[in-house]
């Protein structure tokens, strides 16, 4: 062992002086990967596990589709049921992606979320509050992109329109619905 601080031997992440591996999540080292067939509790971040997980997936990224790097370095351990909306931490519930992609994907609900969560028994919840709270924030901010040469008035009307959403999904129609309403148009 170093005396000094340096990096995970797995994800390349600084340790503190005399580790080889982080802790990371919640006291996870590389090599603990004690794992039955299903739960994964935080052994994902051992290097045998991402490997297995590299393999099945055929060295590709399943959001990019693109050859995943030889070592785990610029890869990212993904939920494809993301926690935030009730996907477990297991397995089946797991893949890598770069990281860059991971970032992408975020915490969308994919089709194959969506085959994972029926075939698994899984309920996907979400506060729709809170989602819609964002929709209208992306729409309030598409309604200034849409209407900044269109004067105040076809503003506050598009802007108004945001915040009295009554349709949030498809994007394609709240966009409608704010055009329409800075145009004077009422909604259909």
């Amino acid at each position: 062992m170093s005396a000094e601080p340096g990096w995970c031997g797995v994800c390349g992440l600084p340790v503190p002086a005399g580790e080889r591996f982080c802790r990371w999540p919640f006291g996870a080292r590389a090599g603990d990967a004690q794992h039955d067939g299903e739960v994964v509790p935080w052994a994902s971040h051992s290097l045998a596990f991402m490997t297995e997980l590299v393999e099945l997936q055929r060295w590709r990224c399943p959001w990019c589709g693109d050859y995943l790097p030889d070592s785990p370095r610029g890869t990212a351990i993904d939920h494809i049921i993301p926690r935030v909306y009730g996907g477990p931490h297991r397995r089946w519930n797991l893949q890598l992606l770069h990281q860059e992609c991971n970032s992408a994907k975020g915490k969308k609900i994919t089709a194959e979320a969506l085959e994972l969560a029926g075939a698994h028994g899984v309920t996907i919840s979400m506060d729709i509050g809170q989602y819609r709270a964002g929709v209208r924030r992306r729409a309030a901010k598409y309604a200034v992109r849409a209407t900044r040469q269109l004067g105040g008035e076809a503003r506050d009307r598009a802007l108004a329109a945001a915040r009295n959403l009554t349709v949030f999904f498809p994007e394609g129609r709240v966009h409608a619905a704010i055009r329409a309403a800075a145009e004077g148009n009422p909604p259909r």
